[in-house]
């Protein structure tokens, strides 16, 4: 009987658990994994994956999820549910932070956290004879699912450039972001490709063959690249990356932080501007 610290493999499901255990189910804190049919050139590995406490088999208590899509949730769960206060980060990047109930954000019931739609919400409200949401309710949902993205890196690689365009005149904004997403967009297969082999180091096989990034990765792809030769530490750059974030200063330096494709790319856009935009103030007209 399975009873302890222990990994099960289920070959037929393509899943994976490691964590503890109580006679013979998953009690305790661990990490279940579903492997997904992979699809070429994907942009996250395509599995899904909890991490947190589990009670008589279900996830039960705090936890965090990754979607295959790139979303993550993170908070409280009842049952395998998503239920209490939670924070859900969608694979645009844009947040949400409140109260979910029966695996569900409370304010908007019907909305599907992993394949959020407006125009899929209006239709089912028409359907059932129901009053469309406030328009107040259908701007936060467009944000949320990133329909109104205009990236041209596409809605599902919504770059956070915020922090550093608020820093440009508002006139300027739109160009200065666009131009930003271009030099991402130039060199999007070979950061796919850096990524995915940083994400790999000191791993062990995976079943799909893919991986997820870690501080402790990035930290190793930070230094290779000789950013600390900028006169800024390791401790420096992950205090700049979060400046602007209410993070515990334990979370900031964790080297387990999960990172995935977009916050990589956030991360070095921000490095980059913070390095070198000194250098190129007299250019600026």
């Amino acid at each position: 009987m399975r009873h302890g610290e222990g990994r099960m493999r289920w070959l037929t499901t393509n899943e994976e658990y490691t964590g503890q255990w109580e006679r013979g189910v998953q009690n305790g804190f661990g990490t279940h994994t579903w492997f997904l049919k992979r699809i070429p050139n994907s942009q996250y590995p395509l599995r899904n994956e909890y991490v947190g406490e589990f009670v008589n088999g279900y996830r039960h208590g705090h936890g965090r999820f990754y979607y295959a899509s790139g979303a993550t949730y993170e908070g409280e769960w009842v049952s395998n549910k998503k239920h209490g206060m939670g924070r859900l980060t969608f694979k645009n990047g844009r947040v949400y932070e409140g109260p979910f109930s029966d695996d569900h954000i409370a304010e908007f019931p019907d909305l599907k956290v992993e394949f959020i739609s407006y125009l899929d919400l209006c239709l089912e409200d028409s359907q059932r004879g129901r009053p469309h949401r406030s328009s107040a309710s259908a701007e936060i949902i467009r944000k949320l699912d990133g329909s109104e993205s205009r990236s041209v890196l596409g809605s599902s690689i919504e770059l956070d450039l915020n922090p550093l365009l608020d820093m440009y005149p508002k006139a300027d904004q739109p160009e200065e972001k666009k131009q930003a997403e271009y030099a991402v967009l130039r060199n999007i297969t070979e950061l796919r490709r850096i990524y995915s082999f940083y994400s790999s180091l000191g791993c062990d096989n995976s079943l799909d063959n893919t991986f997820l990034m870690t501080k402790l990765h990035f930290w190793r792809f930070l230094k290779d690249c000789k950013f600390h030769h900028h006169k800024i530490t390791l401790a420096d750059m992950d205090r700049i990356l979060n400046s602007n974030k209410d993070i515990p200063v334990e979370d900031i330096h964790s080297p387990f932080t999960t990172i995935l494709l977009r916050t990589f790319l956030n991360y070095l856009l921000q490095l980059a501007y913070h390095i070198h935009h000194k250098e190129f103030q007299p250019f600026i007209p």
